[in-house]
């Protein structure tokens, strides 16, 4: 390996670890979903089964799946996971588990590489994955950590704010 792929390789990798935190329909499903994750009786499933969606997705995404409504599906979960963690009421596994996986998996296919190599495309895959979980599973730690009173009243805040703007950009592709 020569100097020039191994800078090219940490390039690919350094723009995955920056894409899903430069797309702000990347940012409010985040937010929204680790606020959700964070509000759950059993965290490690719903994170453990965002993790599989975001590897399918990534993974169809490199198998070149095509064109999907990735978009527009991330910022319905979005919306959803943000009215979860609005509610303050923590969602059954059965309910967050699948709504994790929809989103992994929409953030996974909506991370297209921009970079010139396959190599370098590969590295920001890694990142990319790398920065979404790590995201969501901060947000959950800080949001569970909120405890009651009015920290936790400012999860709940910002959750409905992030379901509010996710319907809003859902609703105006709709009517596009």
């Amino acid at each position: 390996m020569t100097a020039l792929s191994g800078s090219a390789l940490l390039s690919g990798f350094v723009a995955g670890l920056m894409h899903p935190l430069s797309i702000t329909a990347h940012v409010v499903a985040l937010v929204g979903l680790g606020l959700m994750v964070g509000q759950q009786l059993h965290r490690r499933a719903t994170l453990v089964a965002f993790s599989l969606g975001l590897i399918l997705g990534l993974v169809a995404l490199a198998a070149a799946v095509g064109e999907t409504r990735a978009p527009l599906v991330l910022l319905s979960g979005a919306a959803l996971a943000g009215l979860a963690a609005a509610s303050g009421w923590p969602l059954p596994s059965i309910l967050g588990a699948p709504l994790a996986l929809i989103v992994g998996t929409a953030i996974g296919l909506d991370s297209p590489p921009r970079v010139a190599s396959m190599a370098a495309a590969n590295a920001a895959l890694v990142g990319t994955a790398l920065a979404a979980f790590a995201a969501v599973a901060v947000i959950a730690v800080i949001a569970e950590r909120m405890g009651q009173g009015w920290p936790r009243i400012g999860v709940r805040v910002l959750g409905s704010w992030i379901a509010a703007a996710a319907i809003l950009v859902v609703t105006l592709q709709a009517t596009r």
